[in-house]
């Protein structure tokens, strides 16, 4: 079949992958429990430390907002990861200081050589 790639190939590809992640970044999961009242409190947890990736601005196709008085386009981040990192929509990230939530994990593509995250940041 044309244009499959063998398993060397894709090994290869990935390990090339590897050298375009310069950062390291946190995975935290939340765990969710009632108070007293039955409200619901949550607590975030560092699940993976220590985690290679690179996080880089994206200009969000036809997402708007309002700041400040003006309607401004909204910015979001993409963090690409190892392509077998344990990461789902549940978890939150944290890279140099600041908090992201997950918005859209890109992850059903064959022949992954990394995995992308969508990421917003939470204020």
């Amino acid at each position: 079949m044309a244009g499959t790639l063998s398993t060397q190939e894709l090994a290869q590809l990935r390990a090339d992958a590897e050298d375009y992640l310069p950062d390291t970044c946190t995975l935290q999961t939340v765990t969710r429990t009632k108070d007293a009242q039955g409200y619901w409190a949550e607590a975030w947890a560092d699940t993976y430390t220590n985690v290679p990736c690179r996080l880089a601005p994206q200009r969000m196709a036809r997402a708007e907002g309002i700041e400040g008085d003006k309607l401004a386009a909204v910015t979001g981040w993409v963090l690409t990861l190892h392509h077998d990192q344990a990461v789902d929509e549940t978890m939150r990230v944290v890279h140099d200081g600041e908090t992201y939530e997950i918005s859209q994990l890109e992850d059903t593509h064959s022949n992954r050589t990394a995995k992308r995250v969508q990421l917003r940041r939470v204020d």
